[in-house]
């Protein structure tokens, strides 16, 4: 197996007891696998294993110092810059806060926080360490940046306790990394556009109609295009979520600001992803003052929101528009019905009934449908997960 010949991998290993499978790991790394692999070790990871065999299986010095008597230069930035990936492994909760945090006292936070989302992090921990707020929160902030996660497993622990904290299996993180390095951009030069997050229509200068979206989806959908080599730009309603690493982010508040911007930006657009969750009701009036309590009435007159996607359709027959449907009565019906008055090439059905699926959650649960008449279920998982699986659909049907 040479998938990963002369890929530049920069394996960060720090101090855990899992670091011993590190070495089974590298070794596959080079030898079965062909990668160019740099060892840099932290100074806790050298107290549980010398360097000697890992310099054996890389044929190459591990590297720990950031600033080594016998060498000037900019190596923690010269490394990074050059490699294909940074594969910590195992990733200690020490290493996960330095990196949500932008702290670099080290080499290998250094060279982390040059590298930016070409890290991988396979965190190895003790279960209390792992579910402890502050690192359930470090983790949720590297993800909201792109950062990927082999995430860990659950089985016997090293503290004689069992629970989720292993390091996930050798097979698995190999698997990942070759998927990362050796496989094709899917989108490799096209031009996209990612909407996402809600609308917010405006009653009065305070007061608005929205909905329950976070933006995750369209943000995930947003970063894995990016890492599938397209240009990407992100037009997005309010949220609170980080720009993915790569990706142009405009910003917007009502559906009619959508469609302009949508319109604004269509030319040569290759696949337009609809993800927002356009709000589709809209006042009839707004006042430019803030009702006073005392005038609210008793009913507020609305319209629908404009059909954005549509409007889009009619200056871009050749795009690929990717819809997004949010229903749970009848939600396949709806949704292929959907696809087909909006003259879509694929819808993306979500149920948010369903526990951990659609709105404010870290994970989705979806069903592709195809104007060709393809019906593709995506499992629960992670919505980058789920993100880069709707990707590979629409490229490989």
């Amino acid at each position: 197996m040479n998938s990963l010949l002369g890929k530049k991998i920069i394996l960060g290993l720090t101090g855990g007891i899992a670091i011993y499978k590190s070495a089974y790991l590298l070794r596959r790394l080079c030898s079965d696998y062909g990668a160019d692999v740099q060892v840099v070790m932290t100074k806790s990871a050298l107290e549980f294993m010398s360097p000697v065999i890992f310099e054996t299986f890389s044929g190459k010095k591990v590297i720990s110092e950031m600033f080594p008597k016998e060498l000037s230069g900019t190596r923690h930035v010269d490394l990074p810059v050059e490699a294909d990936m940074v594969l910590v492994a195992p990733a200690t909760a020490n290493i996960l806060a330095k990196a949500a945090h932008g702290i670099s006292d080290d080499l290998l936070s250094a060279i982390i926080l040059v590298a930016g989302n070409k890290t991988v992090f396979a965190p190895a921990m003790n279960v209390n360490m792992l579910e402890n707020p502050a690192t359930i929160e470090n983790i949720r902030i590297l993800k909201e940046r792109s950062y990927d996660f082999i995430d860990s497993e659950e089985g016997e622990l090293a503290c004689n306790t069992s629970g989720k904290g292993r390091l996930a299996d050798e097979y698995k993180i190999l698997e990942i990394v070759e998927s990362k390095l050796a496989g094709n951009k899917l989108l490799d030069g096209k031009n996209v556009i990612v909407t996402a997050g809600p609308t917010r229509e405006y009653i009065d200068p305070v007061r608005f109609i929205s909905n329950r979206s976070s933006g995750k989806m369209g943000y995930a959908v947003a970063a894995e295009a990016v890492k599938q080599g397209a240009r990407v730009t992100l037009i997005s309603g309010p949220t609170n979520l980080a720009t993915p690493f790569g990706v142009e982010k405009i910003s917007i508040e009502s559906a009619n600001d959508l469609q302009k911007t949508l319109l604004d930006n269509n030319d040569n657009v290759d696949y337009l992803f609809m993800v927002a969750a356009v709000e589709d009701l809209c006042p009839l009036e707004f006042s430019k003052d803030k009702i006073k309590k005392n005038n609210i009435p008793e009913k507020i007159d609305l319209k629908l929101a404009p059909d954005i996607v549509s409007a889009f359709r009619k200056l871009n027959p050749q795009t690929c528009i990717i819809g997004f449907s949010v229903e749970m009565e009848n939600g396949k019906r709806r949704s292929i019905e959907k696809m087909k008055s909006k003259n879509l090439d694929y819808i993306v059905w979500n149920d948010p009934s369903k526990k951990g699926v659609a709105f404010e959650t870290e994970t989705n649960e979806v069903t592709v449908f195809s104007a060709k008449g393809m019906e593709t279920f995506l499992k629960k998982d992670t919505k980058r997960n789920i993100a880069q699986g709707i990707i590979k659909l629409i490229k490989n049907n």
